[in-house]
């Protein structure tokens, strides 16, 4: 998902040639948190360094939306060895198959409860 919106700002893909003289550049490590625990993840990078990730912007560490992604995908009928790898493929981290099942298992509870909120 990051190297898509890089694709945005760059305007053009992967393995193409720029017409600009910015262009792709490597990739940063960061580390980010969500409410379930800590991953550290590969940004990509562009020579200009005007590229800022809408999911994960600069100097933020915090991921709010990974869990919606989990549940979205688990309502799907997604598996939770699929949701762990598309995880690892869009997002290009990796999240434990237990910390999947924590996330669905607690919003399985809560429908079934009737919760609507925190």
């Amino acid at each position: 998902m990051l190297e898509g919106e890089l694709d945005a700002h760059l305007s053009y893909d992967k393995h193409e040639k720029s017409s600009t003289s910015n262009a792709r550049n490597g990739y940063g490590t960061k580390r980010i948190k969500t409410g379930f625990g800590e991953s550290e993840i590969q940004v990509p990078r562009d020579r200009d360094t005007s590229f800022n990730p809408m999911i994960i912007p600069k100097r933020q560490s915090m991921v709010d939306g990974l869990e919606n992604v989990i549940v979205s995908l688990y309502a799907k009928g997604r598996s939770v060895s699929d949701i762990e790898e598309q995880i690892r493929e869009v997002y290009h981290f990796d999240v434990s198959t237990s910390t999947i099942s924590r996330i669905t298992e607690t919003v399985a509870g809560d429908i079934v409860l009737g919760k609507t909120g925190p």
